[in-house]
């Protein structure tokens, strides 16, 4: 699993084999379908899920016949909300300074005044993910 957020998680899997052809998998929040893949993909986001919540998947991979195998299930943790402000342009943040943004939580590491273009994942060299 990749590193939750407060609204999404990302699943991750092995590939399955069989002997007709795995042609994709279903992902399933407890006994509700949350999407079918196709093709070859080993991995999924979740999205618009609470925060703080456990919750928990089942991955069934599907073969050409229809054939569908047995359930491998990945539990995880969305993060807290966080209680940080908003990062927003044309503010003066100053070291130390805490926002959030895209639901992660950032820290300032340089004073600066940000631009449209300086969004906390972008710039490592301002931010640093908490």
């Amino acid at each position: 699993m990749g590193t939750p957020t407060a609204s999404s998680i990302q699943l991750m899997w092995t590939a399955s084999t069989d002997n007709v052809g795995v042609t994709g998998y279903k992902i399933y929040n407890g006994s509700t379908l949350v999407t079918t893949t196709s093709g070859t993909a080993t991995s999924y986001t979740v999205t618009n899920l609470e925060a703080n919540t456990t919750y928990n998947f089942s991955v069934y991979a599907v073969d050409a016949a229809g054939n569908q195998s047995a359930a491998s299930t990945v539990s995880g943790k969305t993060a807290a909300a966080s209680t940080a402000p908003a990062w927003a342009t044309n503010t003066q943040y100053t070291v130390g300074t805490i926002v959030s943004y895209n639901g992660l939580t950032y820290k300032c590491l340089l004073t600066h005044k940000s631009q449209v273009d300086w969004i906390p994942s972008a710039t490592p060299t301002l931010w640093q993910l908490q």
